[in-house]
């Protein structure tokens, strides 16, 4: 929060365009921060093609012109520094505008920037670092205390021996940069949370997104006491559920499937062999079926799954034939990818995973008295993802899900109305 000693007065609103994929919320924003070309901006986009040199945000834009941070002398953190000292417009990606510090916050206060942030970031997540054991020494020695107004996590012992190599440094250095929160179920359910100022700092803040009510994010701004209103000041293109019923080849869970929990767990916990053997033979018999090569398809299941790791002898997902292209690209795409246009050749997109909020989130949330609603996040997630591929130029495809609940999901808002 600001000190009582700030001179700028804090900004308790944020707008949100909240519209389907696809109906061009990026370039409307771009049209309309070239018709206000006299306002202070800084862009912010999950990727670093979108706001680095020849991305969107460069060549969109005929009145306006934004730099961005660079490592040529020094870090990328320093640079934004520089940029927002000289109080031009600025590009970055979301994880350089979470890094930011003090310095960073009070300039963009006193120049008066208005940030845009082009779909949801990742405010509060789960910190699972050191075991319960770790944490109950950790209390037990009255090294730490909890707050029973929030829950934020204070160091509170002795700090003199505690370096760069301590076992707890890591821990440290989030209780002091009052970024370390626990549920008050459990003390041992911790999550970590940006500074709320990331809102408060800037004259105005809009986010470009989709199903924004009852999100992590929503949820996160309600906690803070932070108001979200429309932004209203662009209209963007209507797209119809009809012509994406239209476009969709919607195909279920087959007969095993629709038996697996498919969650980030089950898969982490309780997968045998056979069971991952039957996710990997629905991927390849659904692109068989579609009669597809390897580069028209996109699939998606917990990165554990796929990515063999030297603790780990868990069976993996590796549909023969469809792991990768012809060009050793994977068709394996993380089930968190957003905002990219790089797959809009994909053809077939299968989706075989359960999503739900990382229980600790969820749990701090509720104890704080804000809810996450748990259909809403699974089916924007999904819904982002499946967006990568070729529907996003209003291109037929094949989406496959393998999640009996996702699958229900995605065919209860596809035969909605708008």
């Amino acid at each position: 929060m600001f000190k009582t000693t700030d001179v700028f007065k804090k900004n308790d609103t944020v707008e949100v365009l909240d519209s389907i994929m696809g109906s061009s919320k990026t370039t409307k924003i771009l049209e309309w921060i070239d018709s206000n070309p006299n306002v202070k901006y800084i862009y912010v986009s999950p990727l670093l093609k979108e706001v680095e040199e020849g991305g969107r945000i460069h060549t969109n834009l005929n009145k306006v012109s934004f730099e961005t941070p660079t490592n040529d002398n020094g870090s990328k953190s320093d640079s934004f520094l520089s940029l927002l000292k000289e109080g031009v417009n600025v590009a970055c990606t979301h994880s350089l505008y979470l890094g930011m510090t003090s310095e960073h916050f009070n300039l963009i206060a006193k120049h008066g920037y208005t940030v845009i942030i082009d779909e949801e970031i990742d405010v509060i997540e789960s910190f699972d670092k050191y075991s319960i054991s770790d944490l109950r020494w950790l209390y037990d020695n009255n090294i730490v205390e909890i707050s029973e107004d929030d829950g934020m996590v204070t160091w509170v012992g002795d700090r003199n021996l505690i370096n760069d190599s301590h076992k707890y440094y890591t821990l440290l250095c989030y209780c002091d940069a009052k970024a370390l929160y626990a549920a008050k179920r459990s003390n041992s359910m911790m999550v970590t949370q940006l500074p709320v100022r990331l809102f408060e700092c800037a004259k105005r803040v809009i986010i470009l997104t989709y199903m924004f009510k009852g999100n992590i994010l929503d949820s996160f701004l309600k906690l803070k006491g932070i108001k979200c209103v429309p932004f209203t000041e662009v209209e963007v293109t209507k797209k119809s559920k009809s012509d994406i019923r239209n476009l969709v080849n919607l195909l279920p869970p087959n007969s095993k499937l629709i038996n697996y929990p498919m969650s980030s767990s089950w898969y982490k916990n309780k997968a045998s062999a056979t069971n991952i053997s039957d996710v990997s033979k629905y991927i390849r018999n659904t692109c068989v079926s579609l009669k597809c090569e390897a580069t028209d398809v996109a699939w998606c299941v917990p990165k554990d799954r796929v990515v063999k790791t030297s603790r780990s002898n868990k069976s993996l997902i590796a549909p023969k034939g469809y792991t990768k292209t012809a060009s050793g690209d994977h068709c394996y795409l993380s089930a968190m990818m957003r905002a990219t246009n790089l797959y809009r050749h994909k053809k077939v997109m299968i989706h075989c995973y359960d999503r739900y909020p990382h229980i600790s989130v969820t749990s701090y949330l509720q104890d704080f008295g804000v809810a996450v609603d748990n259909q809403v996040f699974a089916l924007s997630e999904l819904l982002q993802w499946a967006w990568r591929g070729c529907i996003r130029d209003d291109q037929p495809m094949a989406l496959a899900i393998g999640s009996k609940r996702m699958y229900n999901l995605f065919k209860e808002w596809l035969e909605e109305e708008n």
